[in-house]
């Protein structure tokens, strides 16, 4: 139980002041690890995703070896983006503007008329710029910043408090991708907000025994777990279509988690899934939700993808009509639940740690 109260460090500019959300995109989004794909989508080799973390275009390619790489998605030439959507490529990575080709490692590779308009070039110092990636449990993560702390070090203990559950083990049963018109930071706050859990979810949360929920804080992560209800236990029924997870225990196969790998990415798992919905800033005041949810073979992904987006359909309506009163002159945050919201207090700290 914490001895200090929780309190609301961050001021309603942070929610809707485009100076600052420049700089979380440069400071915590280019800084820190996200999860963007999943191993499904880069099983040869040639294979290639491209996503944008921070405002930076990046690409995944999988190596010829089977390991991925990562590079900045934009030509040393001119700064064109060159690959869009994913798929597989040819033996080089082509710029179509002028002609520029890199190996798949990044090494530059051809210039044209390199003899005569470039003579003096140093291919070496030209290759397409790093990024980190790495891979979780199937999902596949990526930092902007080639010196990244190695993603194992900031998960922080993470890995070892989501139970029995092996989301790698999974195959990916579906995706979706949720719009909300909020500030990225209220769905995260939301997230690792305990104390909403009796009001808003009293419907969708209404089995699980919210006063055994336990949580702790793991660095800038977070890991929680809560019971069912012991009426409710023997009462407990799967998604129609979906398949129970195996080798679970029965704490993991009677309980909910929910988690957060700093900085937008949620977790939950239950009986029956393993899912990942990172939040996505896509400006002060609009960020979109990407949902994949990993199960066991034969599982009803469209069922499961429906039932995660039901529940996030609440937390959203909650978070847009916060950042509908943002702009008021007489919008304040009053006093925060000691216990169950200091995680908030918690993410703003790490947050501002990094914005410092």
């Amino acid at each position: 139980m914490s001895t200090e109260p929780a309190r609301f460090l961050l001021e309603p500019a942070a929610y809707t002041d485009a100076s600052w959300f420049a700089r979380e995109l440069r400071l915590v989004f280019g800084r820190t690890w996200h999860v963007v794909a999943h191993v499904e989508q880069l099983p040869r080799p040639r294979d290639f995703v491209t996503v944008r973390v921070g405002g930076a275009p990046i690409a995944i390619v999988r190596q010829g070896d089977g390991t991925l790489r990562a590079f900045h998605n934009v030509c040393r030439h001119r700064g064109m983006v060159m690959l869009d959507g994913c798929g597989s490529l040819r033996d080089d990575i082509e710029c179509s503007y002028h002609g520029w080709r890199y190996d798949l490692d990044g090494a530059l590779r051809v210039v044209p008329q390199r003899r005569t308009q470039f003579p003096d070039l140093d291919a070496s110092v030209c290759g397409l710029l790093p990024a980190s990636v790495d891979v979780w449990e199937g999902m596949v993560f990526v930092n902007p910043d080639p010196a990244a702390v190695p993603l194992p070090e900031s998960l922080a203990g993470l890995p070892e408090h989501i139970g029995s559950h092996r989301p790698g083990r999974l195959t990916l049963a579906g995706v979706a991708d949720v719009p909300a018109a909020c500030n990225w930071k209220l769905l995260v706050e939301n997230h690792v907000d305990v104390y909403h859990l009796w009001y808003l979810h009293r419907e969708s949360l209404g089995d699980f025994d919210h006063n055994q929920f336990e949580h702790r804080q793991l660095g800038a992560n977070w890991a929680s777990y809560e019971p069912l209800r012991k009426l409710d236990v023997d009462a407990a029924r799967l998604t129609s279509g979906t398949v129970a997870i195996r080798e679970l225990d029965e704490r993991d196969r009677l309980g909910l988690g929910a988690h957060l790998a700093f900085p937008n990415t949620l977790l939950a798992s239950n009986a029956e899934f393993f899912m990942s919905y990172a939040v996505v800033p896509d400006g002060p005041a609009h960020s979109h939700i990407e949902i994949r949810v990993r199960a066991e073979e034969g599982a009803d992904g469209d069922a499961l993808v429906a039932a995660a987006k039901s529940f996030i359909a609440e937390d959203i309506h909650a978070c847009e009509r916060i950042q509908a009163a943002l702009h008021s002159p007489w919008f304040a945050v009053g006093p925060l639940a000691r216990e169950h919201e200091s995680p908030i207090t918690a993410f703003q700290q790490h947050l501002l740690d990094l914005l410092s």
